[in-house]
């Protein structure tokens, strides 16, 4: 369990399997969510927040290498992928501390194509936050998934974990040293 600092804002797919996570501030994204709409809800809950600041996102969704299915999967689903990444200069500047991304196999590279590892560093340049997601396809924890689990965490990630800097730089991902809360 990685337990998050609040205030933190939770972004769940409308199709996004298992438990819902619970943070100071928890949405579900309707069918057809963009990554505009989720710029529009991180800017709504850092100007709402206690302390005009959010210490981290999660955006829990279904995902690709280089791409994260928020507005869901199927018929009238959408993405956002790298070409969409430029949004993210609109969340407000030093307000947001780490993106943690919920999804499948979205930092995965296959040795040639980097499209997993390029599109989480472009979203950290762009977002000017951190930004923390694994390379392997992710399962929910059954106590996450079959009862109530603690208030502003998370479970595990299954796989090589990343963590993106502000700068593009990355890095192997320690959850006690990103978050201070960790178990």
């Amino acid at each position: 369990m990685i337990r998050l600092r609040q205030p933190s804002l939770v972004l769940h797919s409308c199709d996004v399997p298992g438990y819902k996570y619970e943070m100071w501030k928890s949405w579900t994204m309707p069918r057809g969510a963009s990554a505009s709409d989720v710029v529009y809800w991180i800017n709504w809950a850092i100007d709402h927040s206690p302390e005009m600041e959010l210490h981290n996102v999660v955006i829990n969704c279904h995902g690709s290498p280089g791409g994260l299915h928020v507005g869901g999967c199927g018929p009238g689903g959408r993405a956002i992928y790298a070409g969409d990444l430029g949004v993210f200069k609109n969340v407000r500047s030093g307000s947001l501390g780490t993106i943690y991304i919920v999804a499948c196999e979205v930092s995965q590279t296959d040795g040639k194509t980097k499209f997993g590892t390029n599109f989480c560093s472009q979203l950290a340049v762009n977002a000017g936050c951190f930004v923390v997601a694994a390379d392997k396809i992710q399962s929910v924890d059954f106590w996450f998934e079959n009862f109530r689990h603690p208030f502003g965490a998370i479970d595990d990630y299954e796989g090589n974990v990343t963590e993106f800097g502000p700068s593009g730089s990355m890095q192997p991902w320690n959850p006690a040293d990103a978050t201070g809360l960790a178990n």
